[in-house]
C-alpha cells in the first residue's frame, strides 16, 4: 500500500492523481520500490485507494512521462532502472548533514 501525505486543504481526504503521483514518486526515490520493481496494477491500486481507475492511470502516465516508470500495455508498471541509479548516485554524492 502506498503511504499518502494529507494536508488540511485536502478535499475531505479524497485522493487525486497528483497525490498518488507524489506518493509513488517519493517511494520510488526513497527507494521503497527497487530497480525494475513492479508497482500495483492501476485496477488494484484504484481499488486499494478507493478512487477511479482513471485517476491512477493519470498518475502513472505522469510518472512515465517523467521517466520514473516504464509501462507496457497489459503489464504492470515497473520502476525505470535509470531513475533508481540516478537517485542513488545523487544520494552518494551529497555531503553528510552535520549538526
Amino acid at each position: 500500500m502506498i503511504q499518502m501525505k494529507t494536508t488540511p486543504g485536502d478535499r475531505a481526504g479524497r485522493m487525486g492523481a497528483r497525490q498518488i503521483y507524489e506518493a509513488l514518486r517519493d517511494q520510488i526515490l526513497t527507494p521503497v520500490y527497487g530497480i525494475d520493481g513492479l508497482l500495483p496494477s492501476s485496477r488494484a491500486l484504484a481499488g486499494e485507494m478507493g478512487v477511479a481507475r482513471s485517476t491512477v492511470t493519470v498518475a502513472y502516465e505522469q510518472l512515465a512521462a517523467e521517466g520514473f516508470i516504464e509501462t507496457r500495455h497489459g503489464a504492470r508498471p515497473r520502476v525505470a532502472r535509470a531513475v533508481v541509479e540516478r537517485g542513488r548516485a545523487r544520494a552518494a554524492s551529497r555531503p553528510s548533514a552535520r549538526k
